[in-house]
């Protein structure tokens, strides 16, 4: 099949050629089915190397790019994230008019560095001059060297090191990202002194790639779906942070961001959560409105959001109350639909029932009143929509006596069956069509799912399918304590997950002591039951082996980084690799923590490399559906499974318990995804080769 090509332009310089190369090889490889082409493109900031950076043009690194991608010369442009204008004092967005843009996921090391020539190293006197080329780093290298002569500096990275090789310059500050772009393999004549990110906090888009495209360009927006997470809509409850639901807890606790409103309830109660839960705070930033005190107008908070989800942030937009009633929704989710951008909806406790059903004045006393009406004087739209607790059997019913009372026959309606549980389905039509029989309507209230009958204009509109999955309801058969995050990745690519656990981890009993040199964990679960089970002082314990990107975010949970882990093949069988690559093993005493599951084979290539290996069982795989033995037995296995479009499986355990609770044909006709290769590898020879993987970029 022939590949999509894509004309790439970018800076001439040797930094702007090589990570731009660098990023066509990143794209080329999340997209195989693309082909990247690259040509050089002059902007001012190139041809004049006079004007301080700090009086330049806000398109100074752009503009020439931003013509070419919209004249269609070019597909896209690819910059160093800080050269793309930012806002005006008025926050007003100044990337150029008719193009769009997104970072890419993989940052370059952020922090600023000295350069300065071999054997040497900054110093505090009169005659030691510095080049510094922005008033950030002007202002640190005063505080920091204050006798030193502070001089402007020009030109592309390879530029400014060969003036501080002639000698017109003591030391250069710059960012360590370009060095390590342009220089993979090191200076020969320079040494490279990092500064702690602390003593000089970078700009956020520093280390950082963004693409520019023209806007509306579906090829590029489907690219950055990929990459983009969802925005979470998190309802905040009223008065008191306890009325925040677990989901939307979980959402801040995972956030990058967190852009909150006036909160009727204490934000630091909110943040002692987060601290509690996740051992670290995600930035808020306060965009709330009280009548007559806007901190931020709609349009600008509109712009953030869809600007944070471009960058590749996890963003939560915090709202008061419950996100749906009054709160604009909508409007911040239409922004994201335009972009393409997915999102995720957590309801919440309104002000509705915290001042009704908190405070004993019911609004739906029995033999008092069947209803009430809710509305606010502030908005422009006629209509009050009608809703129906309890109605699915008398839908057609009712939907007769609405007729008679004046309602249109064309008037939108919808049924919403267990809304927000593993079977939710939402049935849409129009009260003259409610009239007829609908063998659906008969067979889901024949199954006795509650649900609410919804009438009014409201009832055309559902959320859209966005993002890769396009809304498909994803099966996530994963074990408890991998759900989650899982279920996080399906969401951010946009699909619907369905909790369906089939395995779950059963702990042993384990003593630890101080012997060993080495422990080795190959999955989050093996760490989370460690940790569990050896409640030690974290300063003594030996070096950690693992086998890839998830077991090593579980390990820093804990304040622990991987000491030993492969580079790309994120398996066992990546780690077994290492030892056998001449890893200095020989005589070290290894701890090996496994499922009863895993097998020796880890332990045994380390043994092989001369390690004394304790192989020692952590947990068992408990099958939490029975196997069935007959097609009866299957059938009706199957009967109960929700409706699902996929199936995610996290472990080799959870596609031997589907299989043999459903057997291989509840996979007809559904996608597979799976995590890592030894997944795929239990699947029948003719799904594992269809079965994709799930990934999602952090």
């Amino acid at each position: 099949m022939a590949k999509a090509v894509f004309t790439v332009g970018a800076r001439g310089s040797k930094l702007s050629v090589a990570q731009t190369q660098a990023a066509m090889d990143f794209l080329a490889r999340a997209f195989p089915c693309t082909r990247w082409r690259f040509t050089a493109v002059e902007t001012p900031g190139d041809r004049d190397l006079t004007t301080p950076l700090e009086q330049s043009a806000p398109d100074f690194f752009t503009r020439d790019l931003d013509d070419a991608v919209r004249a269609g010369r070019i597909d896209c442009a690819i910059h160093s994230a800080k050269d793309l204008p930012g806002y005006s004092a008025a926050g007003v967005p100044m990337v150029a008019e008719g193009l769009d843009w997104f970072w890419l996921p993989n940052r370059a090391d952020p922090q600023d560095c000295w350069v300065t020539r071999r054997g040497e190293a900054p110093r505090n006197r009169a005659s030691f001059r510095i080049g510094v080329s922005s008033a950030r780093r002007r202002a640190y290298a005063q505080a920091t060297l204050p006798k030193a002569k502070l001089l402007p500096i020009r030109g592309a990275i390879d530029a400014r090191l060969a003036q501080l090789k002639d000698g017109r310059y003591d030391a250069v500050l710059m960012a360590q990202a370009g060095l390590e772009r342009l220089y993979p393999a090191g200076l020969a004549d320079f040494e490279v002194h990092p500064i702690p990110l602390a003593d000089l906090p970078p700009p956020e888009a520093q280390g950082y790639l963004a693409v520019t495209f023209r806007t509306g360009d579906t090829r590029f927006m489907a690219l950055r779906e990929r990459f983009a997470k969802a925005v979470r809509f998190v309802s905040a409850g009223v008065g008191d942070a306890a009325l925040c639901t677990l989901a939307g807890l979980r959402d801040l606790c995972d956030a990058d961001v967190v852009l909150y409103d006036a909160l009727m309830g204490d934000l630091a109660d909110f943040k002692a959560r987060i601290l509690r839960e996740a051992g670290r705070l995600p930035a808020f930033v306060p965009v709330g409105k009280r009548c007559g005190a806007h901190s931020m107008k709609q349009p600008e908070i509109t712009e953030l959001i869809c600007d944070e989800a471009r960058k590749g942030r996890r963003v939560v937009r915090l709202k008061g109350g419950d996100a749906g009633l009054f709160g604009r929704l909508a409007e911040e989710t239409d922004a994201l639909t335009a972009l393409g951008i997915p999102f995720v909806v957590r309801p919440g406790v309104s002000a509705l029932t915290a001042a009704t059903t908190g405070t004993g004045l019911l609004l739906t006393r029995r033999g008092e009143s069947r209803g009430f009406t809710a509305l606010t004087p502030r908005s422009t739209g006629q209509e009050t929509p009608l809703v129906m607790f309890m109605a699915v059997q008398v839908a057609a019913e009712e939907a007769k006596k609405l007729m008679a009372a004046g309602y249109a026959q064309q008037t939108p309606c919808a049924i919403v069956f267990d809304a927000a549980g593993p079977r939710e389905k939402v049935w849409q039509g129009t009260l003259g069509g409610l009239r007829q029989e609908q063998p659906e309507l008969k067979a889901l209230a024949a199954e006795g799912c509650p649900g609410l009958f919804i009438v009014g204009q409201v009832a055309a509109h559902l959320w859209p399918k966005l993002g890769w999955l396009k809304g498909a309801r994803v099966l996530v058969t994963a074990s408890e304590a991998v759900q989650t995050r899982v279920a996080r990745t399906v969401e951010d690519r946009g699909g619907k997950p369905i909790a369906w656990p089939l395995i779950s981890l059963e702990p042993r009993p384990i003593v630890y002591d101080e012997k060993y040199d080495a422990i080795v964990l190959t999955s989050p679960s093996s760490v989370r039951l460690f940790f569990a089970a050896c409640p030690i002082d974290r300063r003594s314990l030996p070096a950690f082996f693992t086998c890839g990107a998830g077991t090593d975010a579980e390990l820093r949970k804990y304040g622990l980084v991987s000491d030993v882990m492969p580079e790309s093949d994120f398996s066992a069988r990546g780690l077994m690799a290492l030892f056998a690559g001449g890893k200095n093993l020989k005589g070290k005493r290894i701890l090996r923590l496994r499922s009863a599951k895993a097998g020796p084979d880890v332990a045994n290539a380390l043994r092989k490399a001369g390690a004394k290996v304790d192989d020692v069982v952590l947990y068992d795989n408990v099958p939490m559906v029975a196997p069935a033995a007959k097609p009866a037995d299957r059938r009706a296995n199957c009967a109960m499974l929700p409706s699902f479009d996929a199936v995610h499986f996290a472990s080799a355990s959870a596609v031997e318990v589907f299989l043999a609770a459903y057997g291989a044909a509840a996979l007809a006709g559904k996608t597979v995804y799976v995590m890592g290769e030894p997944t795929r590898a239990a699947l029948p020879s003719n799904w594992s080769k269809r079965a994709q993987l799930l990934e999602t970029w952090r």
